[in-house]
């Protein structure tokens, strides 16, 4: 969900040509008599799993993907289609029937004023907001958390233990990752309202990927974010600020579904896998891709054959 290597490239634009050149059932989820509408089906024989453009969603993806193969689903894979807006616009309609998502962020996406902290409440709230023709499957204790993060040298320069603490210096400082860290409330945003923290610059770099953990090493900016399942953190020695306005939400594992795919032989298979992920094994699998250099394929393989899901 980093390591020092992390790669979460982005190749959106790609991912849309991709997109448009695989087609899709389904009419876009929107509007009043839309095909996602459709009622669940007795029984899926085919399915499209997508993911983001990131090595953990790749993972879950193969992992989802496998599993439903294990059951005899002929399963497709779109990797790498992008970010939120644009994979939430491959399963809205129809590209794609199936990603794994965050519960938190995906809960932000739909209901931009939700306000909900604890894991349960966002699940829940997640589900009440998602529009007709899209549904979730049962969350997974696995979580893969933002963090905003500074080195341990940064922490014992300005004695930050919170991310109110950076207020009183953050004029001073650069911050730096994603394009959506720098507008979203889990972000630049959130800091802003919340904290009163505007910072002296912001470097577009990468999603807690290479950039900006050679940046923030480096000391070339001071403040990024990164996520809890990446050993980068701690293979660092990094700093995760604590967070008492609740800017960055709950993240639980969870499959986002179209509802015309979401059939008894799809859930069950799923609902198995989301009930042995934990944020311990999650961590590790990612490592052994973004640091053991492993493919996701097969790290995915692997975990589904030792907890007997395939």
């Amino acid at each position: 969900m980093l390591r020092s290597t992390l790669i979460r490239t982005a190749i959106a634009g790609v991912a849309v040509l991709g997109l448009a050149a695989c087609g899709g059932g389904g009419d876009p989820l929107s509007g009043d008599d839309d095909a996602g509408g459709s009622p669940a089906p007795a029984e899926v024989k085919s399915i499209t799993v997508g993911s983001a453009d990131f090595s953990e969603s790749q993972l879950l993806a193969e992992i989802f993907g496998q599993a439903l193969a294990a059951k005899g689903v002929e399963v497709k894979q779109q990797q790498n289609i992008g970010n939120r807006e644009t994979y939430m616009a491959a399963i809205k309609d129809g590209s794609v029937h199936l990603l794994p998502e965050y519960t938190g962020a995906a809960l932000s996406y739909f209901k931009k004023d939700a306000t909900e902290t604890e894991d349960e409440a966002a699940y829940n709230a997640l589900k009440a907001a998602l529009p007709s023709g899209l549904e979730v499957l049962d969350k997974s204790p696995a979580a893969d958390e933002d963090a905003i993060v500074v080195t341990k040298a940064t922490a014992d320069k300005y004695s930050l233990k919170s991310l109110g603490d950076l207020k009183a210096h953050s004029k001073e400082m650069v911050a730096g990752g994603s394009s959506e860290f720098k507008v979203r409330e889990a972000g630049l945003k959130g800091l802003k309202d919340k904290y009163g923290v505007e910072f002296k610059e912001y470097k577009t770099l990468d999603a807690g990927g290479p950039l900006s953990a050679k940046a923030l090493l480096d000391n070339q900016i001071q403040v990024s974010n990164f996520f809890t399942t990446q050993s980068l953190i701690k293979d660092n020695n990094l700093v995760m600020l604590e967070d008492p306005e609740n800017i960055l939400p709950p993240n639980n594992i969870v499959p986002l579904i179209r509802t015309d795919h979401k059939a008894a032989n799809i859930t069950d298979a799923l609902n198995a896998v989301s009930a042995k992920l934990t944020t311990d094994s999650l961590t590790d699998l990612v490592k052994r891709i973004d640091v053991g250099k492993e493919a996701a394929k097969a790290v995915a393989a692997d975990w589904l054959s030792k907890n007997q899901l395939s």
